[in-house]
């Protein structure tokens, strides 16, 4: 092998693992999968409605007699798609329990939007936009369909903090948190926001992808902000420092976090929001995906510093949507990099408007703005915009909670007990205390364990024997031993010998299985035999 496994991207060793346990086990065996974050729960209630809405949008659109599997596309404005969406609901209503849900939710959501959202736009025309979208026949225009960014911005103030409705929100959407995260380190690059060798404080331990980008991808320096497992993981001073040196540009954070999975802690919050008050021109990136998972409401930068901050967010972790590809990134109307742009010398912002110029001719592009139009490499941004059905699929998620408020604890709560009792289950199968996790609130999303602590829990015997045994090789037996699948963690938390596991596409009995063959494997090396 010329390469270390344990250097390389976690989720490729991932796969190699997955393809070591299949070359032993057989293509049919059952794998324990505790390594990616896909989750095994769906909201019920947002998915059927997003089906039924599809189901109407046929209903709407009549063909050509001689051809019946033809839908020709337009011609419903004559349509009062009040009254039509009522008898379709009427004429279907009775077919199954998921059409009844999905139908009760859509009422519900349109009359919300018209009441509270939208009350200049007739309730006939919204029902009829929302149709046409589900259609996927026309392109987005704009990129964000009008309904979207008031319903968004309420979603984000639901999650974050009802501070943020006081604050203006452009909404841009991607295939998923990670692109549009990825986009917008894109577009800064691009306009000379983010330049090679730059400083980028990040959160550590990290979710190693995030590294990746701005280290192999823009060539950035990347500095720590270490978290301290011995402290309950509070950022250590000396690093707090780091905060103050002019030469940070950028502070990249998940909060809650991944593969730690806490949120940012009160001094490290208080600390960033003096450095931005000290150099306003101090972006941060903050990844909330995991905001739904946590049991109270959290402090958080957002609330803090809304201009200095670019919150991004994904349905695909709390409505187990990873497959939709849905994310979501808030832009500031005021945002700090827009006061970026507009303190460049005029030569320099000149020269990176000229890419945009054939476009946008009519004024100096926004940060938004320019974003938006890489989203399509900007000679095709009259293209631009996540696909219109998808763009209804979020904006039923981001309702659900302003909809049906009593439904959305209902269901947040369970879904926060479940993966509470899945990590508690997991510890348990280890043999092990959770330590540091009965102290401080978490998402229960991940956690990073240190192996040698496992086998310190089973006796002396099996932590002298665990000390000889190299990390990779213990994984590669676990994952044919035990069909067991975890992720080396030394690349995400720089922690020797330790192992991120994640429970959320597993059963509450298969996370205790997983920690007793952690635990187990272990062991073997204490036994009188070879483990291979």
């Amino acid at each position: 092998m010329g390469y270390d496994p344990l250097k390389i991207s976690p989720f490729t060793a991932k796969d190699m693992l997955v393809k070591h346990a299949r070359e032993l086990l057989g293509a049919d065996a059952r794998l324990l999968d505790a390594s990616r974050g896909g989750p095994n729960w769906q909201q019920r209630t947002v998915q059927c409605a997003w089906h039924v809405l599809g189901m109407y949008a046929d209903y709407c659109h009549g063909g050509p007699r001689d051809h019946p599997t033809v839908r020709l596309l337009g011609g419903t404005d004559e349509l009062n798609h009040e009254t039509h969406f009522a008898r379709f609901v009427e004429a279907v209503g009775e077919e199954r329990e998921s059409i009844c849900i999905g139908a009760a939710y859509l009422q519900a959501a349109f009359k919300h939007m018209a009441a509270e959202i939208f009350p200049d736009v007739p309730i006939a025309k919204l029902i009829a936009d929302f149709a046409a979208a589900m259609t996927g026949g026309y392109y987005p225009t704009p990129a964000v369909l009008y309904f979207v960014p008031p319903v968004a911005n309420r979603y984000l103030a639901y999650m974050l903090g009802s501070q943020l409705h006081s604050e203006s929100f452009d909404i841009y959407l991607s295939h998923g948190a990670t692109s549009a995260f990825g986009n917008v380190v894109s577009t800064m690059s691009r306009n000379g926001l983010l330049q090679p060798g730059q400083k980028v404080a990040m959160l550590h331990p990290w979710y190693e992808p995030m590294k990746d980008l701005f280290r192999l991808q823009h060539h950035c320096t990347v500095v720590p902000l270490r978290r301290n497992r011995d402290t309950d993981w509070a950022v250590d001073e000396a690093d707090l420092e780091l905060l103050d040196d002019p030469e940070v540009k950028l502070v990249v954070a998940v909060s809650p976090g991944n593969p730690i999975d806490i949120t940012l802690d009160q001094r490290l919050l208080d600390r960033l929001q003096a450095a931005v008050q000290a150099r306003p021109e101090l972006i941060v990136l903050c990844d909330y995906v995991y905001a739904n998972f946590m049991q109270e409401p959290f402090d958080n930068a957002l609330v803090r510093m809304p201009r200095n901050v670019i919150p991004f967010y994904a349905p695909s972790k709390d409505f187990g949507l990873a497959g939709g590809r849905i994310g979501v990134a808030w832009i500031h109307s005021d945002s700090a990099l827009d006061r970026l742009l507009q303190d460049m010398p005029t030569a320099t912002v000149a020269g990176y408007d000229a890419t945009y110029s054939t476009r946008l001719p009519q004024h100096q592009p926004s940060f938004y703005e320019r974003l938006t139009m890489d989203s399509s490499s900007v000679s095709f941004s009259h293209m631009a915009g996540l696909s219109t059905p998808h763009q209804v699929l979020f904006t039923l998620c981001a309702l659900f909670p302003l909809v049906h408020p009593d439904e959305a604890r209902n269901y947040f709560g369970w879904l926060r007990s479940e993966l509470a009792e899945r990590m508690a289950l997991l510890y348990q199968g280890l043999g092990m205390d959770p330590g540091w996790r009965g102290r401080v609130p978490c998402s229960n999303y991940s956690t990073l364990l240190l192996l040698d602590e496992v086998a310190q829990a089973h006796g002396p015997a099996c932590a002298e024997a665990f000390e000889q045994v190299g990390l990779w090789a213990f994984l590669q037996h676990l994952a044919h031993s035990r069909g067991t699948i975890i992720m080396p963690g030394e690349v995400f938390g720089d922690e020797p010998r330790s192992a991120r596991v994640c429970l959320t596409s597993l059963s509450k009995a298969d996370a205790q299985q997983v920690g007793r063959n952690i635990a187990e494997a272990i062991c073997d090396y204490s036994l009188d035999k070879r483990c291979t």
